[in-house]
């Protein structure tokens, strides 16, 4: 049997037959161990080979992620949770931000991506914010070294691809991008897949920021193997490796800035942006009545009316209580930056 095999079945035996954890044992010790379990241990069933390889397979399905393991479909496996795809989404901000939400990773995604770059860069945009929270796991990892050259220099290396055979094959861009900008990135529970890398490039070649949580450590390209019953295996069979990154598969990507907001929030927020086709009731702040010079002159008192209005129950124009409070906090920063700096700072609609 193969050494390193051979190492790795003892202690997958090991812990799932005895509780202990997996120790650190030589060729020759691990074959005396194989061997002294095999011949007297008195419960045949751990004892006997297929025991250690099941626990071996066990684990192996463990250490896949979600991403990865025994699913009834070939393409299971990959969603975070279910939510409907959004539709790519391009305006500009106050202050010269252009934000992008990218929606699903789709072959037809880096033409619309050049395309919003180019009407940024007539607009004299200098800052690009990317938004990958309704970014599921889909397309390959190819489509997100593509999409990467829309913004990274020409023949600037990304990444390497490695495989099974541990061949490093070193990834580049192919073309010039449309335009430079300072870049700023947008991540939640369902950044997951190729969509990690892609971020992964902007932050190591692109210097981007990144805002958000942690990602799932779904960058790979999948295959489902068949098996009996009408099952599949899916495996990670190419991942991209980063100079200055952990390894995303199964690791993910750590951000720089992170902000807490829940998966409900955030789906709310992603939703009610995708009905109004616009940004701004997302970010404007309410106003609440309050007491004033001019309500003074005027005779009136606005904190006490609104009292009186909530107890009495009367009706009003409902006012939207949901706000994207992940993208509020990234423009807040730009304007604490801008602040700092002297410049004009970002301001909410």
């Amino acid at each position: 049997m193969h050494p390193f095999r051979t190492a790795v079945l003892l202690s997958f035996f090991w812990t799932s037959s005895f509780g202990l954890g997996a120790p650190t044992l030589s060729e020759e010790e691990v074959d005396r161990a194989l061997e002294a379990i095999w011949l007297k241990v008195p419960a045949e069933a751990q004892r006997a080979p297929e025991s250690a390889k099941r626990a071996a397979l066990d684990t192996y399905l463990r250490q896949l992620g979600e991403g990865g393991g025994l699913f009834s479909e070939p393409q299971k496996g990959l969603s975070v949770a279910e939510f409907p795809a959004l539709k790519f989404h391009s305006e500009i901000l106050p202050a010269g931000v252009g934000y992008v939400r990218l929606g699903a990773f789709t072959p037809e995604l880096p033409a619309r991506l050049e395309s919003a770059l180019r009407d940024f860069k007539q607009l004299n945009a200098s800052i690009l914010l990317l938004d990958l929270r309704a970014t599921p796991a889909q397309g390959d990892l190819d489509l997100a070294l593509e999409l990467a050259g829309c913004l990274l220099p020409e023949n600037t290396q990304v990444c390497e691809w490695h495989t099974a055979k541990q061949v490093a094959q070193p990834a580049f861009t192919r073309k010039p991008p449309v335009a430079q900008f300072q870049l700023f990135l947008l991540t939640g529970p369902r950044t997951a897949g190729p969509v990690e890398a892609f971020a992964a490039a902007l932050r190591g070649q692109g210097k981007a920021l990144i805002f958000g949580c942690k990602t799932p450590g779904q960058a790979a390209d999948y295959e489902a193997i068949p098996l009996q019953d009408g099952r599949f295996l899916r495996l990670p069979v190419r991942d991209a490796v980063f100079t200055q990154e952990p390894r995303l598969f199964p690791e993910g990507l750590q951000p720089d800035i992170e902000v807490k907001v829940s998966m409900e929030a955030t789906d709310a927020a992603l939703s009610l942006a995708a009905q109004e086709g616009r940004l701004a009731p997302l970010l404007a702040e309410v106003e609440f009545p309050h007491l004033n010079e001019a309500a003074l002159v005027a005779g009136k008192n606005p904190e006490a009316e609104a009292w009186i209005d909530s107890k009495l129950k009367r009706r009003r124009t409902p006012v939207a209580s949901i706000k994207d409070r992940a993208l509020v906090l990234v423009l807040d920063f730009l304007n604490a930056r801008d602040a700092l700096r002297g410049e004009r700072p970002v301001d909410l609609p």
